[in-house]
């Protein structure tokens, strides 16, 4: 994830973000599911009274908690995992969403089923995953240069992107999980880029699987990539730089009465 910018302003919404707020507009009171470091969260918080945040992760949460502060919105955080019951009685929000998170478990319909029990009758959920890794040679062609260059085991990370990777297997899961009036399509953008040193300049200091390889790597092994990146990133050349292809997939349902 990209730092915060040093600024009383908040940060440009990532992608989906905007969809999510909309598909829950009008609900008082919303769980965000896997929030992360909560952008999400606090752009739920900012239209919506009661906003609750669930992660594994303290680190990220404390994250949260100091985002909300800049943003000077309020928002109750809770450390929990969405694999295991959650800690929420029946009935106890009016809508859920879930920004990437879903493509966690192995196995989504039991997490789904959970969420389902959390919503009110006719709640509504809106989730999105990354979709299957041809959607996204932004993320795709730089772990596959990884593996070409490095070899499979340094390649090895962010093995569920994709998971739930099309909107019919989305789709699938929600309903399977017992959710009614689901629909699911499709949102894309296009990253753009001057070349692949910057690209993967920026994925180095934007995320933090990137990041951790770039810290390992020789200027020598840095070039190899590089230029193995360039490789790969030939079919998205255009007007002098890149236009590298970002899909997500978004599904919405409601819970039964």
């Amino acid at each position: 994830m990209a730092n915060d910018p040093p600024s009383d302003e908040p940060p440009p919404a990532p992608f989906g973000v905007p969809e999510l707020l909309e598909l829950v507009a009008g609900a008082r009171r919303v769980l965000d599911v896997g929030c992360g470091s909560g952008r999400l969260t606090v752009a739920l918080a900012r239209a919506v009274a009661e906003v609750t945040g669930m992660d594994t992760s303290a680190d990220r949460l404390a994250h949260a908690v100091r985002l909300a502060e800049r943003a000077g919105v309020q928002l109750t955080l809770v450390e929990a995992d969405m694999e295991e019951p959650l800690p929420f009685t029946d009935a106890s929000f009016d809508a859920v969403t879930s920004r990437l998170s879903l493509m966690i478990p192995r196995d989504a319909v039991p997490t789904l089923r959970e969420l389902g029990r959390v919503l009110e009758p006719r709640g509504r959920i809106a989730t999105v995953v990354w979709a299957a890794l041809p959607e996204n040679p932004w993320f795709d062609a730089p772990r596959e240069a990884v593996r070409a260059v490095l070899g499979d085991e340094r390649a090895s990370f962010a093995r569920a992107f994709g998971r739930l990777g099309s909107p019919r297997d989305a789709e699938r899961a929600h309903r399977a999980a017992g959710f009614d009036d689901v629909e699911g399509r499709l949102l894309r953008e296009q990253v753009v880029r001057a070349d692949a040193a910057e690209h993967w300049r920026l994925l180095a200091t934007e995320n933090g699987h990137f990041r951790r390889i770039d810290a390992a790597l020789g200027e020598h092994e840095r070039r190899a990539l590089v230029v193995e990146l360039d490789a790969r990133l030939a079919p998205y050349h255009a007007d002098g730089g890149l236009e590298l292809p970002r899909t997500l997939v978004l599904v919405t349902g409601r819970r039964p009465e």
